[in-house]
């Protein structure tokens, strides 16, 4: 699956205005799709505080949709889910904004923090894919997007490389050595 990115709630609601209510809902991992009967648990809004391993200290909010694997017979339409959102979303408005994470395990087991992709209709249905998150050296993010003053890593005076990961040798920036050790 391609084109993931991060979204908010706000901008999902958006994009199921576009799809027909009465069409099932479907979530999509790289082990296929979320089982019939899923529930939505939780929307949750966190605000965090946290410290890189450059020494920097950032704040952030965050919001996460919690899935739990089903049993049913068919998928929640999108309809539901919208109204679902929508309640939430009058409920808690500090969700709408803020970047937005969906928490799965199948067979609700192993619990995983995903990103969304935008909803697609795909014949009788309309699909939305899950993908896997990762670790990431935020100051070599930084230096990677040309935030100056971002690439040391833990104290380094250099981010140094693990080419196979978030970064690949040949893209890096000017004054850092590669990515993430």
């Amino acid at each position: 699956m391609k084109g993931f990115a991060v979204k908010t709630l706000s901008g999902l609601l958006n994009d199921l205005q576009l799809q027909d209510p009465a069409l099932p809902l479907v979530f999509e991992t790289k082990d296929g799709e979320i089982s019939p009967g899923y529930h939505v648990t939780e929307l949750r809004h966190s605000a965090s505080k946290g410290i890189d391993c450059g020494g920097n200290i950032e704040s952030w909010q965050e919001a996460k949709l919690q899935l739990l694997d089903g049993r049913g017979a068919k998928h929640m339409s999108v309809g539901k889910f919208r109204s679902i959102v929508s309640k939430s979303l009058s409920a808690m408005p500090e969700l709408k904004h803020v970047s937005l994470r969906v928490e799965f395990g199948n067979d609700n087991t192993d619990l995983c923090l995903m990103s969304l992709e935008s909803p697609k209709h795909r014949g009788d249905r309309v699909v939305i894919g899950l993908g896997n998150t990762r670790a990431v050296c935020k100051p070599a993010e930084k230096a990677w997007r040309g935030v100056s003053g971002s690439g040391q890593c833990c104290g380094s005076e250099e981010v140094s490389a693990k080419p196979s990961s978030c970064c690949s040798t040949s893209k890096v920036p000017e004054g850092v050595s590669s990515c993430c050790a």
